[in-house]
């Protein structure tokens, strides 16, 4: 190999080996906003707060490990096929409980009604009244069955969008076969304190992003910062 050509590839090597890691720059990004209050930056690149008022700022951190990547398939059909069995499920017992009313319709009035005024419900209207108040208690528990599984599909959705969508484009994951990629990094931070004492912390900051593949096209959304936590603790959030 050339002289020339072998100095170039030397420090084409040296220039890889001495990058910047792009947790490096995802992090210095995210507490500069964090510091300065850029709520809008730090909602673009979070999930979680790092208020300087509560919780202090950082200027400086070392990042002393990064975790072996997790993966895991996005779950937005399975967790549509709970939320559709869920509301199927509700419909049904609707009917029943519909049924049930009008069949006793004028006993139900009629207890409630005594129970309203602080009067005595006794025999039969009793009967119908306590079975008409488990109906309507187990009516309250299907619609919050109902909305926890639109939550969760709601939530799946979101994080593979926000990781894959950029300013004034956001993605549709369905249809998409879509990779979540979860990352741990390990940092030493000097953290400054809202009474302004700086003492060093370990942190545990969690990263996600999504890896997404349609009509043999991928694409790969950027780094979302899911948590930040002491090592074994409870996240900061």
């Amino acid at each position: 190999m050339p002289t020339r050509m072998r100095i170039a590839f030397l420090l084409a090597v040296l220039a890889a080996c001495g990058s910047t890691p792009v947790e490096q720059n995802i992090l210095t990004q995210f507490f500069r906003a964090a510091r300065v209050r850029d709520n809008t930056t730090v909602a673009d690149m979070s999930a979680v707060n790092f208020d300087p008022r509560t919780d202090g700022s950082i200027q400086q951190f070392k990042i002393d490990s990064i975790g072996a990547p997790q993966h895991r398939a996005l779950q937005v059909k399975q967790f549509t096929d709970e939320q559709d069995k869920v509301r199927a499920d509700q419909v049904e017992f609707t009917k029943k409980m519909r049924d049930f009313y009008q069949s006793n319709s004028v006993a139900i009035d009629r207890a409630t009604k005594a129970k309203a005024a602080n009067k005595a419900v006794t025999g039969k209207d009793a009967e119908l009244l306590t079975e008409w108040t488990k109906w309507d208690s187990d009516s309250r528990d299907m619609e919050r069955k109902l909305s926890q599984a639109r939550q969760k599909v709601t939530q799946e959705k979101s994080l593979a969008t926000a990781s894959l969508s950029a300013p004034g484009r956001e993605v549709d994951v369905t249809g998409m076969d879509v990779d979540m990629i979860t990352e741990p990094v390990n940092i030493t931070a000097q953290v400054t304190s809202p009474d302004g004492k700086t003492e060093p912390k370990n942190l545990v900051v969690t990263l996600q992003r999504a890896s997404a593949k349609k009509d043999g096209q991928t694409t790969e959304g950027k780094w979302i910062i899911m948590a930040i936590e002491p090592p074994g603790g409870a996240p900061k959030s």
